[in-house]
């Protein structure tokens, strides 16, 4: 009797001595659990903190710098420093306006600032040249054009494309940027107009010329190579210029012998400071370069 009690005194003991464990490792596993909750909290909290305190660029202005150049960009900027980039367009004229009030930390823009504008504290950075093309419907025969005619044609004084070699008795529709744009006022000093004859159609934002053209088979429009360099249902009107062939190529835009080209600029509120600055100057580096002539723009003539 008395080796029964002990057996099962020992018994007893041995089955509290695997509770005991079981229970100990029960406690381990829990705090182990509870630490992998916390780590993994606090990395969420980490990366959550990292992101939140990446710079935000923000760009505004030109539809054509902000759909054709500034996306690519700013994805190759990314890649070299800790920013990201909040990228808005519609004309250049209304990215000043948010640029003044200080709702955008650059404005793209299609044309120099204007004296009245750097009065009030803004700053002027070219980055590349822009190649201004016209373009008609593919099924239209004409493939070239004099720059002479190309003014008669905004003037007004040629009306009709025969009077190209183009669809007998037909009349030119004139498709242009929109009255506030960079790129209409410019075409005006280029071209040499003052407005539009009537018929003309301005469309909302210039990069949509080439779409209006491409349904518009009697029309002309004047657009941003970048924007149509690889579309291939409409045709790029070679230039005759002076009595010389001008085709639109990085040659003779370079140089000057394009006649139809204007600088593209990066507009801030006093000289750019911090990745502003950075990102400004990505634009003269080699990869920068890459980028403008892949978009379809023209490099700066070396000073």
């Amino acid at each position: 009797m008395h080796f029964c009690k002990n057996s099962v005194c020992a018994k007893m003991q041995f089955l509290h001595s695997g509770v005991n464990d079981l229970t100990k490792d029960m406690e381990e596993e829990m705090k182990k659990s509870v630490i992998g909750i916390c780590m993994a909290f606090m990395l969420v909290i980490v990366f959550s903190v990292n992101s939140y305190s990446q710079e935000m660029i923000k760009v505004n202005g030109s539809a054509v710098l902000g759909k054709l150049l500034m996306p690519k960009a700013a994805e190759e900027f990314e890649k070299l420093e800790k920013v990201k980039f909040d990228l808005k367009y519609k004309t250049t004229g209304y990215g000043i306006e948010k640029l003044l009030a200080h709702e955008c930390d650059v404005a793209a823009g299609a044309r120099p600032l204007e004296l009245s504008e750097k009065e009030k504290g803004l700053v002027e950075t070219e980055i590349c040249l822009d190649g201004y093309a016209f373009i008609v419907h593919e099924s239209n025969p004409v493939k070239k054009i004099a720059s002479e005619q190309i003014a008669d044609i905004f003037k007004g004084k040629i009306t009709s494309w025969d009077e190209l070699g183009g669809f007998p008795g037909k009349k030119i529709t004139i498709i242009s940027p929109p009255i506030d744009a960079a790129y209409y006022v410019t075409a005006k000093k280029l071209i040499g107009f003052d407005t539009l004859p009537e018929g003309a159609i301005q469309v909302e934002m210039t990069t949509m010329v080439y779409e209006t053209v491409k349904s518009h088979p009697l029309s002309i429009g004047l657009v941003s190579y970048a924007d149509i360099m690889d579309k291939k249902d409409v045709n790029i009107l070679d230039i005759l210029h002076k009595g010389k062939h001008a085709k639109i190529t990085q040659t003779h835009v370079y140089f000057g012998t394009y006649p139809y080209s204007q600088g593209m600029y990066l507009f801030t509120v006093g000289e750019p400071t911090g990745n502003v600055k950075k990102f400004i100057a990505f634009f003269k580096s080699k990869e920068g370069k890459r980028v403008i002539m892949d978009a379809g723009f023209f490099l700066l003539p070396a000073k």
